[in-house]
């Protein structure tokens, strides 16, 4: 065989095989199904129950946020029980709500809540969450 025959089989093994690896790691990762509209509506409303509980009670807040969520990403198909699997915004929320645990801070419940927000807009979409009857109050 010539040197370039060679090399020429080198790069076409090197390609396929790199091919396979992405092709792996491609079905590896969750693909989240798309919620029925009814599902959306339901998480939206949900959502705005938390944000509106976050004022008075922001650790009971974040806790029904997370319960909201998971319950968004199961019906979505996420495998949540594998610690890999879980989406980046998810294992942030739960590590900025655990850093506040035993303080008298209210940030690391914030920053959790935007975390959640994340995947809440993902999943029901910004739109649903800005319907009618969602207004923002500002202090005056």
């Amino acid at each position: 065989m010539s040197q370039t025959t060679i090399v020429v089989l080198f790069v076409a093994i090197v390609v396929i095989v790199v091919a396979i690896a992405l092709a792996i790691g491609l079905s590896r990762r969750s693909k989240l199904r798309g919620l029925p509209e009814e599902s959306r509506v339901r998480y939206a409303r949900s959502w705005r129950g938390v944000e509106n509980r976050f004022i008075d009670d922001p650790a009971g807040a974040v806790q029904e946020a997370d319960r909201v969520v998971v319950m968004m990403l199961s019906e979505q198909g996420a495998t949540l029980s594998d610690q890999r699997h879980i989406p980046d915004d998810l294992r942030r929320a739960r590590e900025a709500a655990a850093a506040d645990q035993g303080r008298q801070g209210t940030e690391g419940m914030r920053m959790a809540l935007v975390h959640y927000k994340r995947i809440v807009d993902h999943g029901v979409g910004a739109s649903h969450l800005k319907r009618e009857g969602y207004r923002r109050e500002v202090a005056s």
